[in-house]
């Protein structure tokens, strides 16, 4: 009997030594991609499709970090590589045992396979001198930490999960796992929380829509992971000295982790693309990861049935007045929320099917779900009360605890305490608006020509709503004006009065005319490029008469030619009192595209609409997300 058992021991060690060799293989073979991904990206190496497709020559360095997890194929990467590195320290530091960490890789293997399917390593069909770079409204910093940070709450959600699988698999009634277990937990809702409030905070402060939150269906498919995290952690808790409860934990393990890939299903398969502005567009790895889904999701339903019956079937709480029933009740409720939430991003796939796309509104969400958060809320403080009178509850518990009460006070206050009101400003006219004096200072234009900004005087204070521009002066992106102040925020977004443009196609030998001038096509002239602008190939210069009928004006409009399009600056012609943008020309170069456009200044003094709201005590809830953030690390140090 010796003799087997010691075979067995020999057996079991060099298993585990093959696994920690694979674990940390495969984190150095994806620490080693990750690099090379970074190295095409450096050096504008545009031959690669997702380099040419994220990256450009002139992205500031900051931005070409995060180009890295801007599309699908690099952000699939930046998962594996977070989960990767987070199994190599879980094996070199024998934090799991054999079976756990074999569920483990197999969970980075088919990370692996979506990652081969959507490689970011693609030939680009057609080899540019300069890449398309990032989307304008991505260039925030707020959105350069948000992906990494989301993935890091999505890989370490494996770890619960493997523990889980580990346990059911070797000795599902040993309670040693579920304190490491829960500490993985905690950290991945610090982050996955961190990741939802950043990601709030820059809809808030880039998009202009006035709100922080809106339902949208891949902003859920966050929050759902994130709410089954708070009821796997509570779980893992009780589990402790109630075995009867392990078998909700195992359930909480496998069905948060299960969301996440189905989250990331919903926004990276196309399903939402008519539905959700954050959906990426389709594509044929949506079929790919519904059956990675499905593989992790029913083998672990399987394992956990085939354990079922070890695990005693009453003992849930002493009675109803118990800290252990109003954590559980607490617990079912935030699942039913969760399901709600579940069932309403879900509707555009459910109704798909039927072949009646269709998708549910906020006013559902918050119908539903905000009665069952003020009796959840409720249950927290009396459940809090009690846990603190019998040091149940540890400080960074208490901590998480007490900021989730802020932040849910926060939301009624700054969604039901506020106002909002449209109204047309012209410039240097004072207006009140929500009891505020507010006075329009009209446009402002930045020297290098990338944005511009609409001036406003808000109680004496000057705020701006920038815009950024596209190169050839269209807008981009839209960022309102933020007054802040100790009892909220003033939000202003801006709506500006659509500009009077002329297009016209002038013809050789032909006169064109608008309400006050006359055109007349002269020629074209073509040279090679000038300058320092490596990505110019070639630029365009029109030659335009322009007459009012007393002067005759040249005007010379022009486009600076680049291997993946052009790019046109208006030209100021008639005193400086309009502008002229040349923006095609026909193959025989016997017809040209132009645009006419008020002067700069006129356009800077024209009217906005702009929508003003009032955000009180909006601060608050961004301290309660830092508060809920510290706490949860807090609370896992201590585990």
């Amino acid at each position: 009997m010796a003799k087997y058992d010691n075979i067995q021991n020999k057996s079991a060690t060099k298993t585990m030594k093959a696994l920690k060799i694979i674990s940390c293989v495969t984190f150095l073979v994806v620490l080693a991609a990750s690099g090379y991904l970074y190295y095409l990206i450096f050096t504008n190496q545009f031959d690669v499709a997702y380099v040419a497709s994220y990256s450009s020559r002139k992205l500031p360095t900051i931005y070409k970090i995060s180009a890295f997890w801007a599309g699908q194929q690099g952000s699939f990467l930046l998962w594996l590589l977070i989960h990767a590195a987070v199994g190599a320290y879980i094996a070199v530091t024998n934090k799991m045992d054999a079976h756990g960490l074999t569920a483990y890789l197999v969970i980075e293997a088919l990370l692996a396979v979506i990652v081969l399917m959507k490689s970011p390593f693609e030939p680009a069909a057609q080899v540019l001198h300069d890449g398309v770079g990032l989307n304008p409204l991505l260039q925030d910093p707020w959105m350069a930490i948000h992906p990494p940070i989301v993935f890091i709450g999505y890989a370490l959600l494996a770890v619960p999960l493997s523990y889980s699988l580990g346990q059911l698999m070797d000795a599902p009634r040993n309670l040693d796992w579920l304190a490491t277990a829960r500490k993985a937990a905690l950290i991945a809702f610090a982050f996955l929380g961190a990741g939802i409030f950043v990601g709030g905070y820059w809809a808030y402060k880039v998009l202009g829509w006035g709100g922080y939150w809106g339902w949208d269906p891949v902003e859920n498919s966050s929050l759902v992971p994130w709410l089954l995290t708070a009821v796997l952690i509570h779980m893992l808790g009780l589990a402790r000295h109630r075995c009867s409860v392990n078998l909700f934990a195992h359930l909480a393990a496998i069905f948060t982790y299960a969301l996440v890939i189905y989250g990331t299903f919903l926004a990276r398969s196309g399903v939402l693309g008519d539905f959700s502005v954050h959906s990426f567009s389709g594509s044929s790895i949506g079929l790919a990861l519904a059956a990675i889904d499905g593989i992790i999701l029913v083998a672990s339903l399987i394992i956990l049935t085939w354990r079922a019956n070890v695990f005693p079937t009453n003992g849930y709480y002493e009675s109803f007045k118990s800290v252990d029933f109003m954590t559980l009740f607490g617990m079912l409720l935030i699942a039913f929320v969760a399901v709600i939430v579940f069932i309403g991003m879900s509707m555009p796939l459910f109704t798909q099917l039927l072949e009646m796309p269709a998708a549910v509104d906020a006013s559902f969400y918050v119908r539903t779900t905000l009665p069952l958060a003020i009796i959840i809320m409720a249950l927290m403080v009396i459940a809090t009360k009690m846990c603190l009178s019998k040091k149940f509850i540890g400080k960074g518990g208490l901590i998480v605890h007490v900021g989730v009460l802020i932040g849910f006070i926060a939301i009624l206050i700054s969604g039901y305490g506020g106002g909002t009101e449209t109204q047309e400003l012209t410039v240097g006219e004072s207006v009140t608006m929500l009891g505020n004096d507010i006075t329009y200072g009209g446009q402002r234009f930045s020297e290098n020509g990338k944005s511009k900004s609409y001036v406003y005087t808000v109680n004496g204070t000057e705020a701006e709503a920038v815009t950024k521009l596209h190169a050839n002066g269209e807008d981009a992106a839209r960022e309102p004006a933020i007054i802040r102040t100790a009892t909220g925020d003033i939000y202003i977004a801006p709506t500006p009065a659509k500009q009077e443009r002329t297009e016209m196609i002038i013809k050789s030998g032909r006169v064109e005319m608008d309400e006050q001038f006359a055109y007349t096509y002269d020629g074209i002239d073509i040279k090679a490029k000038e300058g320092d602008d490596e990505n110019v190939r070639m630029i365009v210069t029109a030659s335009v008469s322009v007459t009012d009928g007393d002067i005759v004006e040249t005007v010379r409009p022009s486009i600076s030619v680049t291997a993946d399009g052009g790019t046109s600056r208006p030209v100021p012609f008639a005193g400086g009192s309009r502008r002229m943008r040349l923006t095609g020309l026909a193959d025989d170069e016997r017809r040209i595209r132009v645009e006419v456009m008020p002067s700069e200044d006129e356009e800077a003094k024209a009217p906005v609409r702009a929508t003003v709201s009032t955000k009180p005590m909006i601060w608050m809830l961004w301290c309660a997300c830092a508060i809920v953030t510290v706490g949860s690390f807090i609370a896992a140090c201590r585990e």
